[in-house]
């Protein structure tokens, strides 16, 4: 299968656990200051399990020399981060992962276009939310919603649709539109991992299984 289901999580050896008992092998790491803090302790925690990891860049600091170090350590490929860096520092990040395997990927917050400035300049790649994408247009338009995965080289996608209350959700809670939206990222030819973005209350095995128990039945080709 060339799309792969991926979690997001904290570091947090519970939360690991329960999503590699869900049967899901592979997860974007949430990081902030704090955590990459004691960024020799994350690298240990990971290598407990044999997850195949994405970084989430920390929001509330750059952080360079820690991430690369963690980065090195799991060989990750893809680091994920929101679109709020200044020219200067976006230059910074490219000096640091210049040479390295992983991609550095832009994440749209209010606009999909804005990021491919930066993305054009440093030869980023671009990770595209399509719970924030539905935020800028208000809704799904399936010819620009493929070519926008058409440029993705990561992917975010939640329980959301436009009007529903499901932000940050897991893509089963909205099982119509989950589906929608895997057949339209398949139909885009898109390769790679599709993150089930879920706030701190569906970190759970039983959240976790569920998910993954939907995403085979989708992958099979499966209809309730």
């Amino acid at each position: 299968m060339d799309i792969i289901l991926a979690a997001k999580t904290a570091p947090e050896e519970r939360i690991l656990s329960d999503i590699q008992k869900a049967g899901i092998s592979s997860v974007e790491l949430f990081l902030s200051k704090k955590i990459l803090d004691d960024v020799n302790g994350v690298i240990a925690l990971c290598r407990k399990f044999p997850f195949k990891y994405v970084a989430h860049a920390p929001n509330d600091t750059l952080a360079v020399a820690p991430l690369k170090k963690l980065v090195k350590a799991l060989d990750i490929r893809i680091v994920v981060s929101h679109d709020i860096f200044w020219e200067d520092e976006w230059k910074k990040i490219a000096a640091a992962f210049k040479g390295s395997k992983a991609k550095i990927c832009i994440e749209n917050i209010v606009s999909a276009v804005e990021p491919f400035r930066f993305i054009r300049r440093y030869g980023f790649g671009s990770c595209l939310d399509i719970e924030h994408l539905q935020f800028e247009i208000d809704g799904v338009f399936e010819e620009d919603f493929i070519g926008a995965i058409k440029l993705a080289s990561h992917i975010h996608l939640t329980g959301y649709s436009s009007g529903s209350e499901l932000w940050h959700t897991h893509i089963h809670h909205s099982p119509e539109h989950g589906r929608r939206m895997l057949d339209l990222i398949k139909k885009s030819g898109y390769k790679g991992m599709v993150v089930s973005e879920a706030k701190p209350s569906q970190q759970t095995y039983e959240e976790f299984s569920t998910l993954k128990s939907f995403f085979d039945s989708w992958a099979k080709g499966q209809r309730p």
